[in-house]
């Protein structure tokens, strides 16, 4: 039997004062009720089965609005989501607790590296620059897409229909600024780029009329549209560009970094990773193995 915490997921809407105010405490959460409990008495045998920056305690730095995969329900104060359900079971299978703490996402890298926690999560794609800093485990196959306001349905097809407009995105996302550069080329008038510390702001900024569109993946806008239909649309079906999903390392913890891919690995084999996407009604993404660095082929 699995050994996740359930957690009970409320609708989210756009009441978001509530949840920025949760974004700017800074303060760890799961800490906020108490931490998901450690296994004493499976492989672990009562020890952690790896080091950490505090003995017992896995600390993952998180953006915490990566819906939904890390980010909080609306009247609610601990952090949830299909990333948290896998990091929990993780954590579980490693004898240890685990206490999320909330950072923006461009400063995961920069935290990480300075030893506020022990691993990222957040929704971070791989690329050259990041992967000459981090190593990267990947647990979701995603991409990034658009999300539109609701009366500007059709309005929209793609990036080059969104030439001389201004579109919205979280700092530090890299890939999707390659992915921006790369449609300018061919716009006569570029796209222009808003960017947000969070998706709770980034939706913000589209309902006010701020950007014309923001730049979620396809998970997210997903979630968002289910929960929110009157407010928001997909472009349709269409990706800016594809990537997988990942918790990073510093490149010294290979310790850790292979712990959560063996485990991770486990729970595909188990069930248990299908298990957490189907509570979540996630159908598409998963993937059959870990990736490592950006590719599905290799192994730490």
């Amino acid at each position: 039997m699995t050994k996740m915490s359930r957690r009970r997921v409320t609708r989210l809407t756009l009441a978001l004062a509530a949840a920025g105010a949760l974004l700017l405490t800074g303060c760890t959460v799961n800490a906020g009720n108490e931490p998901a409990p450690a296994d004493t008495e499976g492989e672990g045998g009562g020890e952690p089965a790896v080091e950490t920056l505090t003995p017992g305690v896995l600390k993952i730095g998180s953006q915490q609005s990566y819906i939904p995969g890390e980010f909080f329900p609306e009247g609610e104060d601990q952090v949830t989501g299909f990333s948290v359900d896998f990091v929990d079971e993780i954590a579980s299978r490693l004898g240890l607790e685990t206490e999320w703490v909330q950072v923006d996402y461009s400063a995961i890298i920069t935290g990480l590296q300075s030893s506020q926690f022990d691993m990222g999560s957040g929704g971070m794609s791989p690329n050259p620059e990041r992967l000459e800093q981090v190593d990267m485990v990947g647990y979701f196959q995603s991409g990034a897409t658009f999300i539109l306001r609701k009366e500007d349905e059709g309005k929209y097809a793609d990036a080059q229909s969104l030439c001389g407009q201004t579109i919205g995105m979280l700092e530090g996302s890299s890939t999707l600024e390659a992915a921006v550069a790369k449609e300018n080329e061919t716009c006569d008038t570029p796209i222009n780029v808003q960017y947000y510390t969070s998706t709770p702001l980034g939706l913000q900024g589209l309902l006010s009329g701020r950007i014309e569109a923001y730049t979620p993946d396809v998970a997210q806008t997903q979630f968002i549209v289910k929960e929110n239909p009157n407010d928001f649309v997909p472009i349709g079906d269409y990706t800016l560009v594809d990537y997988l999903i990942n918790y990073t390392f510093t490149k010294e913890n290979t310790e850790l970094r292979d712990a959560v891919y063996e485990q991770l690995q486990a729970m595909m084999e188990d069930g248990t990773y299908d298990e957490i996407l189907d509570e979540w009604g996630i159908t598409a993404g998963g993937l059959d193995k870990p990736a490592f660095n950006g590719d599905l082929d290799a192994t730490p």
